[in-house]
């Protein structure tokens, strides 16, 4: 199997139910995010939406806009009957101002898929300081995993977490975090509770149902 293949779909092949209105592709930049974005996502095929596979790079490499470009053709091309209508690509702002990492990609992708663009939406959103920063939003499912007080964070304020991939490293102590545990924190979060304290993630669901990425506010 092709490297630049690598996907995990979240639906059963051949049998989606007959009201899902939009398919989704989503393109991010490892195996951790591969693993557990599937869990985060889950709850949008009751609004329509199916998260058909999560695309990443091959050998480690950076999701940058020329491997955008690389995977987005390959979704595309590798069956012309299963086309997504729409690509969302997440990438992460780790320390940069969201704009500084979104603007390239944003500018310079719809022209590089050529014809793709006009057929099927591309959107480009982020997750400030990695996926972990929205594990620490649900800091009460995440401490019950974890077994223990989640330290010194805001997880009202996940997205200022600096650096929240090494503070949960931290709190595993003896237990490696790999792709796979990374799974299973997602498994047990609640999405609705990373929606009402994460701008990010509220961006990047947005951008699964129909909005345009950008932050949107804090529910009331």
């Amino acid at each position: 199997m092709n490297p630049a293949l690598a996907s995990v779909s979240t639906t059963k092949r051949g049998a989606l139910a007959t009201n899902v209105t939009k398919r989704v592709v989503v393109l991010a930049s490892g195996e951790t995010e591969r693993r557990a974005l599937p869990h985060l996502v889950r709850h949008l095929a009751d609004q329509g939406v199916v998260v058909d596979s999560i695309r990443i790079p091959p050998r480690h490499r950076r999701l940058d806009v020329f491997m955008a470009e690389r995977l987005i053709k390959t979704v595309w091309y590798e069956d012309a009957n299963a086309r997504p209508r729409k690509f969302v690509v997440l990438v992460d702002a780790d320390y940069s101002a969201p704009n500084e990492v979104l603007a390239p990609i944003q500018a310079e992708l719809p022209d590089r898929v050529g014809d793709i663009a006009t057929e099927a939406h591309i959107q480009v959103v982020y997750a400030q300081q990695h996926l972990e920063a929205w594990y620490f939003a649900d800091s009460q499912n995440l401490r019950e995993f974890i077994g223990r007080d989640v330290g010194n964070v805001d997880a009202s304020r996940p997205d200022r977490i600096s650096n929240p991939k090494n503070h949960l490293k931290n709190l595993l102590a003896q237990r490696v975090y790999t792709a796979g545990v990374s799974e299973e924190i997602a498994s047990r979060l609640s999405t609705s509770r990373i929606s009402e304290r994460s701008p990010s993630f509220r961006s990047f669901i947005s951008a699964l149902l129909n909005g345009d990425g950008r932050p949107s506010p804090t529910p009331v």
